[in-house]
């Protein structure tokens, strides 16, 4: 009876106790840190963005100087270019430029004839008349001065002036005698301001040339 009552006890004790716990499980390990991408070494925005302010403005500085030099270079050489065109036909640039001024003092001098007389505008329109022939045999020796265009510094200004005193210009004196001066005042404008230029390119392509 005593031995049943100990082997009781000692059931209930391992039953009591229950089976061992096993042991906690291990946390697995951190992966190894990923490394980060390189940067692309032409990537000059985000090379820039590392850069501070004073990098920067050197960077743009430096830009600039190397673009404006480069301006400067083709310039030189565009003006180079036309030079050695022009230089090369003189004669026929001062031959247009003398007709031209020709041309407009006939048309000033009629124009200053005209004024307050009757039949002023019949005496432009005659110089007018006498002018065509002279003014198409010009335009045909600019065609020929330059055919593909593009290579005179000076022929748009020639085309220009021979257009003004074929149309433009008489009209607009013919308008003055009745009082209406604003066309003539554009027209003068408009001629001048060609006419400094083939002078002044002319002056230049001779001083050249010496």
């Amino acid at each position: 009876m005593h031995r049943a009552l100990v082997s009781l006890v000692g059931v209930s004790a391992l039953l009591a106790c229950g089976p061992e716990a096993p042991p906690p499980a291990k946390s697995p390990p951190a992966p190894p840190p990923v490394a980060a991408a390189p940067r692309p070494q032409g990537d000059a925005g985000a090379v820039d963005a590392r850069l501070g302010m004073m990098e920067r403005h050197a960077l743009w500085k430096a830009k600039k100087e190397a673009d404006a030099k480069l301006a400067a270079e083709l310039a030189a050489q565009e003006q180079a270019r036309l030079m050695k065109f022009d230089r090369a036909r003189l004669p026929q640039h001062m031959a247009l430029l003398a007709f031209v001024k020709k041309a407009r003092g006939q048309l000033d001098a009629a124009a200053a004839k005209a004024k307050g007389k009757p039949a002023g505008r019949a005496q432009i329109e005659k110089v007018v008349a006498s002018q065509r022939k002279g003014i198409e045999a010009q335009g045909k020796a600019l065609q020929k001065l330059d055919p593909k265009g593009g290579n005179s510094n000076i022929a748009t200004d020639h085309d220009m002036s021979l257009q003004l005193l074929a149309n433009d210009y008489p009209a607009a004196l013919v308008g003055a005698l009745s009082g209406d001066e604003k066309p003539l005042a554009d027209a003068r404008a408009e001629l001048d301001k060609r006419q400094k230029k083939v002078e002044s390119w002319l002056a230049e392509l001779k001083k050249a040339k010496k």
